[in-house]
């Protein structure tokens, strides 16, 4: 697997981990959102370069969905990413600079529930492709 893929593993374990802390200190869900977002837009350059189709360089998950949707890549949890691409992509500077997130618990479970989504399909894309 590529760099780009091992990161977003990475990256979707510490947002989990920090998920878990915010009991502890409210700034643990800006972590976990900045780790979400980051896990998402590398596993999803991941698997468009796996494609073979480049990209600009962006945070932007609206403009990334819409490359893999134009691949004909297709994944359980599509219109879920769909419907919160704009607040993931703020994520990543929300998270960095200002005054931090205001999301539930339950969005960054839904955004972890996605990228598991994504990953899955990717995965058995690697699976059927060695075949």
């Amino acid at each position: 697997m590529s760099t780009m893929y091992n990161r977003s593993l990475v990256m979707f374990e510490q947002s989990k981990n920090a998920l878990g802390k915010i009991a502890n200190d409210d700034a643990y869900l800006d972590v976990a959102c900045f780790e979400a977002q980051q896990a998402i837009e590398f596993l999803m350059k991941a698997i468009l370069m796996e494609y073979g189709i480049p990209y600009n360089r962006t945070h932007d998950i609206r403009y990334l969905l819409n490359l893999l949707i134009e691949t004909g890549f297709e994944f359980d949890k599509q219109d879920s990413l769909d419907l919160l691409a704009d607040t993931i992509t703020n994520w990543e500077q929300g998270s960095r600079y200002g005054k931090g997130i205001r999301v539930s618990v339950q969005t960054v479970q839904r955004v972890h529930n996605i990228y598991l989504s994504l990953n899955e399909a990717f995965l058995k894309m690697q699976e059927k492709n060695n075949l």
